[in-house]
């Protein structure tokens, strides 16, 4: 009973001391390319220019670049890697895999893989990301959960 208490005492502090961290983007596919293997299997390629805007007032631009297995209209595996360019130049980069899922919308693993000096603590921050595509559109929302001591990096 002692290590189930502690056990959930520990869960509590580690919600009180992380703090939700959002991301809301829009972006325009670019540049796609589709391979048609057979009538059931395709492959896809491309890339995304967008914009984002956060829960803490940062906004900027960011790039992806997409590949995409498809059968029979069902995303088998989508892998994506992102760069975030904020407005003051800092720069955080993210690779993304999506499994299994429908073409358009889905939801997928991020994890920080990469960032400019002032922002190398978030590296190895995983995140929850959801798209929805419409034509050549993309809509989406990351959510990470940050350590009380990583915020101030965004905030400030």
């Amino acid at each position: 009973m002692k290590i189930f208490v502690n056990f959930v005492f520990f869960l509590i502090l580690s919600n009180v001391s992380a703090e939700d961290y959002i991301i809301e983007f829009q972006a325009k596919v670019k540049n796609l390319k589709e391979f048609n293997i057979s009538k059931s299997e395709k492959f896809r390629s491309y890339d995304l220019e967008g914009t984002f805007t956060d829960n803490f007032g940062n906004y900027g631009k960011s790039n992806t670049v997409i590949v995409s297995d498809i059968i029979n209209g069902k995303i088998l595996r989508l892998e994506g890697t992102n760069e975030t360019i904020f407005s003051d130049n800092e720069r955080i980069y993210g690779k993304a895999i999506r499994e299994k899922s429908d073409i358009d919308a889905g939801i997928a693993d991020i994890k920080i893989i990469g960032a400019s000096k002032k922002l190398k603590p978030l590296i190895g921050i995983s995140c929850i990301i959801s798209v929805r595509y419409f034509e050549d559109a993309i809509f989406g929302i990351q959510k990470c959960k940050l350590p009380g001591d990583l915020t101030s990096l965004l905030k400030n």
